[in-house]
Order: C-alpha cells, then structure tokens, then sequence
C-alpha cells in the first residue's frame, strides 16, 4: 500500500513539473483621463493615459473612452489571453483581474458571477462568461 501510494506521489510531482505553466506576463498599472486606475497585461493605449489628454474628435476613440470593461481571468487560461486580445486589438482599455491572485476579484467575481469559469467579462454593466466575441461586440457602445 505504502508503495503504491508512494509511486502515485512521484507521479503526480513529475506531471506537475511537465506541464508547469510559463507565464512571464508584465502586469501594467496606470490612470485613465478619467482618473481611474487601470491593471492590464499591456501598456496603456497612448490616447487613454494622463489627465490632459483630448480626444481629437474621432467617434472610434470616443467609442473606445466610453467603454466601462472588467475582465477577469487566470494566467494560464487560453480562453482569457484570447479575450484580454480581443479588447486590445480594438484598442479598448480593459481592467484585469487575475482571480487567482487577487482574493478581492475573485469574490467579487464569484458574487457577479456565481460560476466557476473564466473568462468573465463586465461591459458596460453587461455580464458574459466566457469567451464571447459576438456578445463582447454587442455589449461595447
């Protein structure tokens, strides 16, 4: 028995050293115009950052100021960089949550939420779990 448990021991430490996830995200932290604090895994979009910031009067760009969007995810999730993706190629500036680091997200997100998944997007007072470009786009103004 004592062997048996031994062995599974070993194998359980030897798949977790095979399949350790390689994260080497930088986390950014800045103030939006708005002067809101904003955590993502990339630099803040050069049209969003500092308090004396004008909008040039572009409808996209205000489209893009207008969006209130929470992601919460985990660092290994291929479903979440898929969505932290989708925000970024449009230029939107999105708050990131890692639940697993954050003890406040995650119950924050457990009560918005109620699931155990991630992605969970809040857009514009919009709930959507999971990764959901065609509801994403729906929710953005």
């Amino acid at each position: 028995m004592r062997t048996l448990f031994f062995a599974f021991g070993i194998g359980l430490i030897v798949f977790q050293l095979c399949f350790v996830p390689v994260v080497s995200a930088k986390l950014y932290t800045w103030v939006d115009r708005n002067g809101v604090t904003r955590r993502t895994y990339y630099p803040p979009p050069k049209d969003q950052v500092g308090k004396g910031n004008q909008m040039q009067g572009s409808s996209v760009k205000q489209q893009r100021a207008d969006n209130q969007v929470e992601l919460y995810i985990t660092s290994w999730c291929p479903y979440c960089k898929q969505a932290l993706d989708f925000f970024r190629s449009r230029g939107i500036a999105v708050t990131v949550y890692d639940i697993e680091k954050d003890r406040d997200a995650a119950a924050r997100k457990k009560q918005l939420d109620g699931k155990g998944g991630v992605p969970f997007a809040v857009i514009n007072g919009k709930y959507i779990s999971g990764y959901a470009p065609s509801q994403y786009t729906s929710a953005l103004k």
